[in-house]
């Protein structure tokens, strides 16, 4: 794609603006820099905010792809004009799932201050709420690049003179510091793949900002003898790829993970078929560029790294931080050697409210709300520090402060959809349902060209219970998005609302059906099998429960469902175990399915 090629040169001509820009003092080695992009974390996914034909784009930060791109949605809104992708060139996401490439192109693109004409841009599908598009490797893998996430930017160097042993880890003095060769780099790095190790097996680990957590595949689990039902293995989630494909996770425990000079014992990791065979056997995400310093360089094909402090793994179970061995070339130092600001303490409002965002997303609670605070002490009438605030709040479970940040941002800022959507969804968990609805409205009037907002205003009433309006709300979503590449995750909603509503299941049923076709995790299958025991299916309810149980062994909901399955077959022995398997995972999750009017018969009482 020619346009790839006059961004990169475009960059490469800042170089000549960059010469006073500090460096390392080596003889005959200049590292200079020549940009700093402000980084935002957003939840686990570091994003950036560049403009396209002339308006805001917010983009995922993304290591781990090839080539940028848009969602379909953004290169309408955008008026982006097709373009052409090489002949057979293929995109893959997370389980394996490939498409042909489809290109379009901006006319204009400003990214890292410099303004691009004619930017192509490859045509994805989902990449996460909120956000439009990805930074790829073709505007980050042809210079040496910093991703230093902790304090809220990544920083572009292009080297002169440096050889190949020359350390341009320019920060490191006094720390232990890891320097990997890139496997098979290519001319220009285009995909970062070092060597790591589980349980002493070498594996081959790709570094990928772009993925929210770092996932083991799970071929590579089971040769170090790990599989989903191995002992202490439980529930991981589910995660899903770029083309709305979900992946059921599970967590199991490691003895060790070892990684240039760190180690980390006695760990933790998620696990699921990355459909990566052939490439890498793991990916490291946004938690390990967290938790590290990094510079990835083009010039020496080498990946440096230190330790910042802190869960290298974002996990609920805070893992051991990492045991640090001598690094070659350094002395041994403890593992929180250097702060995670790297001695660089924030002076401007935004510098604090990116470091907060950073703090947040590593739960740091405490220290993010300081540095939020300290935002909005420096510019008190900024919306967007108050509503991040308020969101830190929420996740550190004061809501009552959060709803009076959510209030402050949209004294400031009235028509902010995502605020709005945020304090309507409080409003829904407090009981006030008019609110909640007048504040979901108005979001979505906002952004009308946000298709995920509906879809996000329909799922919150189904958790609040709130069933009619969910149905409602989803009603419309699919009759105006009917091949959206969410469309199954919302059909799964909708057919949900209906289950737990105990009402038009044959529809439920054709909602499941067409989402398990699409989407077959465990979770969809649990929701298809809550309808088939409501219709009084129970063979097929215990063999759909079964089936979900097969991918996650230890969900308490598809354990108790399965149960009732059973006693309504008069099963009662295996219903008993079931149920109490259930309850010892989830003690409350028989007070869910009697919400919904499931629990079980209790016995009349013998007679005298």
């Amino acid at each position: 794609m020619k346009t790839t090629k006059a961004c990169v040169a475009a960059l490469m001509l800042a170089v000549a603006a960059a010469g006073a820009a500090a460096g390392p003092a080596w003889a005959d080695c200049k590292f200079q820099k020549i940009a700093d992009v402000p980084v935002v974390m957003e939840g686990p996914r570091p994003t950036i905010t560049a403009q396209v034909n002339g308006k805001d784009m917010k983009f995922l930060v993304d290591t781990g792809a090839f080539f940028g791109g848009v969602t379909p949605e953004a290169s309408e809104r955008l008026g982006m004009k097709r373009s052409s992708a090489p002949m057979g060139l293929m995109v893959s996401g997370a389980g394996g799932q490939t498409r042909d490439a489809r290109a379009v192109r901006a006319d204009s693109f400003t990214f890292a201050g410099l303004g691009f004409r004619d930017t192509e841009f490859l045509v994805v599908g989902r990449i996460g709420d909120g956000l439009e598009g990805n930074i790829g490797e073709n505007l980050m893998g042809p210079f040496d690049v910093e991703y230093d996430l902790a304090n809220g930017v990544i920083r572009y160097f292009k080297p002169d003179g440096c050889g190949y042993d020359t350390n341009l880890a320019y920060w490191s003095k006094g720390m232990t510091l890891s320097r990997l060769p890139i496997l098979d780099p290519g001319k220009i790095v285009l995909k970062i793949v070092t060597n790591a190790k589980i349980d002493g097996h070498t594996i081959r680990v790709q570094w990928d900002s772009g993925a929210s957590v770092s996932i083991l595949n799970r071929p590579a689990a089971a040769r170090v003898g790990v599989t989903v039902n191995s002992p202490g293995s439980v529930n991981g989630g589910t995660t899903y790829g770029i083309f709305g494909k979900g992946l059921d996770l599970f967590q199991a425990p490691f003895q060790s993970f070892a990684v240039g000079d760190e180690e980390i014992k006695n760990t933790q990791l998620r696990v699921t078929d990355l459909g990566m065979r052939g490439e890498a056997e793991m990916v490291l995400g946004a938690d390990f560029f967290l938790s590290h310093r990094i510079l990835i360089s083009n010039s020496q094909k080498k990946v440096y790294f230190t330790y910042n402090g802190g869960p290298v793994f974002r996990l609920e179970s805070q893992p051991q931080a990492p045991a640090t061995q001598q690094a070659a070339g350094g002395s041994p130092t403890g593992p929180g050697a250097g702060p995670a600001t790297g001695g660089q303490e924030p002076k401007t409002a935004a510098e604090f409210a990116r470091r907060a965002a950073a703090r947040s997303s590593r739960r740091e609670f405490v220290e993010a709300l300081a540095d939020y605070t300290q935002a909005i002490t420096l510019e008190p009438d900024n919306a967007g520090y108050y509503r991040a605030r308020g969101m830190t709040r929420l996740q550190a479970r004061q809501p009552v402060l959060a709803m009076a940040d959510l209030d402050e941002a949209l004294k400031r800022q009235p028509n902010d959809p995502e605020t709005l959507l945020a304090r309507g969804e409080l409003y829904l968990a407090s009981r006030d349902l008019p609110r909640a609805r007048t504040d979901f409205e108005a979001a979505i009037r906002q952004a009308p060209d946000r298709p995920d907002l509906p879809a996000m205003e329909g799922n919150a009433y189904a958790i609040a219970g709130q069933y009619d309006l969910a149905i409602a709300q989803l009603d419309a979503w699919v009759a105006a998005h009917s091949k959206g590449e969410n469309l199954a995750v919302v059909l799964g909603s909708r057919c949900f609302a209906r289950a737990a509503a105990g009402k038009e299941l044959e529809k439920a049923l054709a909602d499941c059906d067409a989402a398990v076709r699409k989407d077959p995790v465990s979770q969809m299958l649990q929701t298809r099998a809550l309808v088939l025991l409501r219709l009084g299916r129970h063979d097929e309810a215990i063999a759909q429960y079964t089936a979900a149980l097969k991918a996650q062994p230890r969900d308490a909901s598809a354990l108790y469902g399965r149960g009732l399955a059973e006693l309504k077959k008069g099963q009662k022995t295996e219903s008993d175990a079931d149920l109490a398997a259930a309850t010892a995972i989830t003690p409350t999750v028989g007070a869910q399915y009697k919400q919904w009017g499931l629990a079980p018969e209790t016995p009349a009482p013998a007679k005298s």
